[in-house]
């Protein structure tokens, strides 16, 4: 029987970019989104960094994100962005190995800013072959709310193993779901520090908090 630990393990790496990285950073956003004033909310591009297969792009962005957010997705996103987090990862990829071994590289870079009210809805990203893992790195101090959360339960309905003791998620594990929505869950808290990588494991249920003062910018990536 296959242990499934890392598909349920949070993670932090402090310092994962550099204060040189995130001005970096910051500054390719600012010029993408001066050129592209028109195509910057979630689903502007029919593109959604979530998934589910019952719903259209339009009905996912009302699950995922309510309230909306800006969102720079992998297809778009400046190229010198991906390399600065690129490079940020495999600097500290023996750091990451340490809680998820089987990490060879990331992929799927989106950028998103929430501003007062917008936040994202619980949700579990999946597993499979290849543990996913998700990670945000906070980009901004200037900020109140937006607290990632990490959702916890003792129930065999969110988390169960198949036939074969693979690790298995109830069907729409997002809050699309009645089941999902009303499954008594405890909430892990944390505000990441500017700069800070917070790591999940896909079957992980994670949200955020409402913003309630100022705009919190983060990147986005999913790891192999």
């Amino acid at each position: 029987m296959r242990s499934f630990a890392p598909a349920l393990l949070p993670y932090s790496i402090e310092g994962f970019f550099t204060d040189d990285e995130v001005a970096q950073v910051l500054r390719s956003i600012d010029a993408y989104k001066a050129a592209n004033p028109g195509r910057l909310q979630a689903g502007a591009h029919g593109i959604s960094i979530h998934q589910n297969p019952n719903l259209t792009v339009s009905e996912v962005i009302q699950v995922f994100e309510p309230a909306g957010r800006l969102d720079i997705n992998s297809q778009h996103i400046p190229r010198d962005i991906v390399e600065i987090a690129e490079s940020a990862f495999y600097r500290h990829i023996e750091d990451i190995r340490r809680a998820y071994p089987s990490t060879h590289g990331p992929f799927g870079f989106t950028y998103v800013e929430y501003a007062v009210g917008q936040y994202f809805s619980p949700h579990a990203d999946g597993v499979g072959t290849d543990e996913k893992v998700g990670f945000g790195i906070t980009l901004t101090d200037d900020f109140e709310g937006g607290e990632f959360i990490v959702q916890t339960c003792g129930s065999n309905r969110l988390w169960m193993r198949d036939e074969a003791g693979e690790l298995r998620l109830g069907p729409c594990h997002d809050s699309s779901s009645e089941w999902f929505r009303t499954l008594p869950k405890t909430e892990w808290l944390t505000r990441p520090k500017r700069g800070n990588a917070i790591f999940y494991g896909g079957a992980l249920t994670h949200a955020s908090k409402p913003v309630t003062r100022g705009c919190l910018k983060k990147l986005l990536a999913f790891t192999h």
